[in-house]
């Protein structure tokens, strides 16, 4: 049986939405500060920017995965997987 990400940070609106559109938006315990949709997301931590984030938040959420979006995230995601994380 796989192992399942069960607290999933989100970088991107996105991904956000999709995870909520694939019914998982109860493992999504971190999300960018501008996510508007689904409106239920707003009120999750608020970690990130497009290209900025704030990495003392997404690493104290303890995330089994952060979803990143795009070459424009690479240095975000760079720094995230040198600390430990699955990006």
């Amino acid at each position: 049986m796989a192992d399942y990400p069960t607290r999933i940070v989100c970088l991107t609106e996105e991904t956000t939405e999709t995870l909520y559109l694939l019914g998982a938006g109860d493992r999504v315990v971190g999300v960018p500060g501008y996510t508007a949709r689904p409106p239920e997301a707003r009120q999750k931590p608020k970690v990130s920017a497009y290209t900025n984030a704030r990495f003392d938040k997404i690493l104290a959420l303890q995330p089994d995965l952060v979803l990143a979006f795009s070459d424009l995230q690479a240095d975000i995601a760079a720094e995230l997987i040198s600390k430990g994380c699955t990006v």
